[in-house]
């Protein structure tokens, strides 16, 4: 009798006893190891090859905060209890940017193959960009100065000290709205020199600063050097050279606006400066008919280390307007009464009178103003008998007429341009004896 194969005997039931014990086998994997999901935020996308732009000068910017992404990974329950974020990786290969300026992320589980993974996927699927031309900017780096020093000192100067100029780069849009670049000097009660370090910062053209983070700066801040000077007000100090025309005079009179000027220095050199000195060079009247005027730039007669400050509180160029008056002289003539003039120094036994109810004549030049001065109800005239004998050689007087010449004192500015004579007479006086 023929045997048959044990093997394949049942070969059915086999079959089933098989898969029913697979069956068994993932009912209880999946429930002593069931699949799920866990959710990883804020998974940094990584990226390479960005050198495809910036080799053709360009820029990126990132939209839409596509550089993270939320990653969501279904595996096994003891697979997923075993993953941290930092295993998850996000990557975006510049080298695969479409012409809509978008790059594809890819994510995956750094510690396990892909078959330990049901899936992974994210939140977005690519990353978005805006692309720009790289651009670069000179800039001039202005102080611009903030408060005011202390009462009495004004400022000097302010400087930087490492440069004047920055270089600044970045996305062209965003360079192209940086109009300045400054840097703030605050100088507020300062009554010395100082060096300070300040921000640089930049400004729009309407004046706001400009934040965006995509600009490189080739400096951040400046070095800052503030002089500070203290100021004194001293007077200016006027003369002049020469004479005017014939028929002319200066009266002395010499208006300077401004008057007093405000120098600036320091302190140990402005303290023995007690005014601003014109040579009479500067003022020159030869020759002169009418009022001497000119522009006098004072900057050229200041001692060494000192400079001009405002003046009155408003700008000074420091020039002053200078007039020198001239005026014509002028001619008269007044007549004293005899009355008015005393006979001084008669010798004993001498009479000496003027002639009654007589008068002399005066002329008289000078400025019209000084004229006006002239009273002859209050002017003193005097002849010296003495002084006329003494001038004319006489050891006594001889009785009889005379001519003598009279001393008028005339007030300041005024001259006779002819002698005053007066006439004499001469009486001796007859000696009475006792018994007369």
């Amino acid at each position: 009798m023929k045997r048959t194969n044990k093997l394949w005997h049942n070969l059915g039931l086999k079959i089933m006893a098989l898969v029913f014990s697979v069956l068994l086998w993932m009912v209880a994997v999946n429930i002593n190891d069931p699949v799920e999901r866990k959710v990883f935020r804020d998974v940094k996308v990584e990226t390479t090859n960005t050198n495809v732009l910036t080799d053709e000068n360009k820029l990126y910017k990132v939209l839409d905060d596509t550089d993270t992404v939320t990653v969501t990974v279904r595996a096994s329950r003891s697979v997923l209890e075993t993953i941290n974020v930092s295993d998850i990786t996000a990557s975006a290969d510049f080298s695969e940017l479409s012409f809509t300026n978008t790059v594809p992320i890819r994510l995956s589980v750094n510690r396990y193959v892909d078959k330990q993974i049901e899936s992974i996927s994210g939140s977005i699927d690519s990353m978005k960009l805006e692309v720009e031309d790289k651009k670069e900017k000179q800039l001039v780096i202005e102080i611009v100065q903030s408060g005011e020093p202390a009462e009495g000192y004004i400022v000097g100067k302010i400087t930087t000290t490492d440069g004047n100029a920055m270089k600044i780069s970045g996305p062209e849009s965003v360079v192209d709205t940086v109009k300045k670049a400054i840097v703030e000097a605050d100088v507020s009660d300062l009554t010395d020199n100082i060096n300070i370090t300040e921000k640089i910062t930049l400004l729009d053209a309407e004046g706001k600063e400009v934040t965006d983070s995509s600009i490189s700066r080739s400096v951040n801040t400046a070095k800052v050097s503030i002089t500070i000077l203290a100021t004194k007000e001293v007077p200016v100090s006027l003369s002049t050279m020469g004479e005017p025309a014939s028929g002319y005079v200066a009266t002395g009179e010499i208006n300077c606006a401004p008057a007093v000027v405000t120098i600036a220095g320091r302190s140990s050199v402005i303290k023995d400066v007690g005014g601003l000195v014109i040579p009479p060079e500067e003022l020159d009247i030869t020759g002169a008919t009418a009022d001497v005027t000119k522009l006098i730039d004072v900057r050229g007669y200041l001692p060494e280390g000192v400079s001009l400050s405002n003046t009155g509180g408003e700008e000074f160029n420091g020039k002053i307007a200078v007039t020198v008056k001239i005026e014509p002289l002028v001619d008269i003539t007044r007549t004293v009464d005899s009355s008015r003039i005393q006979v001084l120094n008669v010798p004993e036994g001498y009479s000496v009178t003027l002639t009654p109810d007589s008068s002399v004549t005066m002329k008289l030049r000078g400025l019209q103003g000084n004229l006006d001065q002239v009273n002859t109800d209050t002017l003193t005239c005097t002849v010296d008998v003495a002084e006329w004998m003494s001038d004319n050689g006489l050891s006594e007087l001889s009785e009889g007429s005379a001519e003598a010449e009279v001393d008028v004192s005339l007030p300041s500015g005024v001259i006779l341009t002819a002698p005053v004579r007066a006439a004499l007479t001469i009486e001796k006086i007859a000696e009475v004896t006792p018994e007369e």
